[in-house]
């Protein structure tokens, strides 16, 4: 017996989750769409509605938000629009027609304050940077609109996808002499297919009527570590597959002036998801692992495309 049709909406799906969750393998059940951000653009309302109407979706995922943190301080009002007033009226829109709504947020709604352990999401927000402020604002929104939500929170999100962290580190990496990367933060880099496959989980169960699915969990990765750790596993795994590396330097926040204010430690506790979805803290040395295999053969590829072109 066939297993009942879910209509699935994402939007975002061109920032770096909705990437690779649509790189995913679906579900067979699962009718997909994906538009664009020109045709449905989170900010512009109209757009988020006629794409709900004209779907008609069962669930909707949102993984557009605006998350350059400090072009969240120099664009005030932007960051706004995208993290907030849109969330907020997706989640009206979602409310009115009764369709569940999962939506990404992120560490920084905390402000690191407490360091001896991970964040739970019971644990009370206190934004330190406007990117933060409004996510935590987005998040309210979407508890005040409804009830048939899922707030996940993620943190540090890194992939061959975009422009991230990692991503910005090989790029150093293959073109500097030096690196300086602060040791006085703290989170839990996550690998951003992981946040896909936990998505797909987390709409088969809200979809099969999974009584305690709703509500605000955490999902990230298995290992803290500062930025510069962070850097040394990059250059440690990237290392076989380049000739040179740069000087790796330890470097504090103050030494960035101008840079919005980020939280010293972020590192969320992931429990609740395993406990109720039974979905574990994504794995960073596997993760880490393929993220570097795929740069290298997609690197690969497109030296091999050039040399043949010459």
């Amino acid at each position: 017996m066939s297993q009942k049709t879910k209509r699935v909406l994402l939007i975002g799906g061109s920032g770096q989750v909705g990437q690779a969750l649509r790189a995913e393998p679906l579900p067979e059940n699962w009718v997909f769409a994906a538009p664009p951000r020109a045709e449905c653009d989170l900010t512009d309302h109209a757009q988020v509605q006629a794409s709900i109407n004209n779907f008609k979706p069962d669930i909707i995922i949102n993984t557009a938000s605006m998350t350059n943190v400090d072009a969240c301080e120099k664009d005030s009002d932007s960051a706004v629009a995208a993290n907030f007033e849109g969330p907020a009226n997706l989640a009206a829109q979602c409310c009115h027609r009764d369709i569940p709504l999962i939506h990404l947020s992120t560490d920084y709604v905390f402000d690191g304050a407490d360091g001896s352990r991970p964040y739970t999401p019971d644990d009370p927000m206190n934004p330190l940077c406007h990117y933060a402020n409004t996510k935590m604002m987005g998040e309210e929104s979407i508890r005040h609109e409804m009830a048939w939500h899922v707030i996940l929170r993620v943190a540090s999100v890194y992939s061959t996808y975009g422009t991230n962290i990692f991503s910005k580190l090989l790029t150093a990496i293959e073109t500097k002499d030096e690196l300086r990367m602060v040791t006085d933060q703290v989170g839990s880099p996550t690998y951003a297919p992981d946040i896909a496959k936990a998505l797909i989980r987390i709409v088969d169960a809200v979809m099969g009527g999974k009584f305690d699915a709703y509500g605000t969990f955490h999902f990230a990765g298995d290992t803290p570590m500062t930025r510069y750790q962070f850097a040394q596993d990059i250059m440690q795994a990237y290392a076989p597959h380049i000739q040179r590396l740069p000087k790796l330097f330890t470097a504090v926040s103050s030494d960035f002036p101008g840079f919005a204010t980020r939280p010293a430690y972020s590192v969320l506790d992931s429990s609740k998801l395993e406990r109720v979805y039974g979905i574990p803290a994504s794995s960073w040395k596997k993760g880490l692992a393929e993220a570097i295999a795929m740069h290298v053969a997609a690197r690969d590829a497109r030296n091999a495309d050039q040399a043949q072109s010459a």
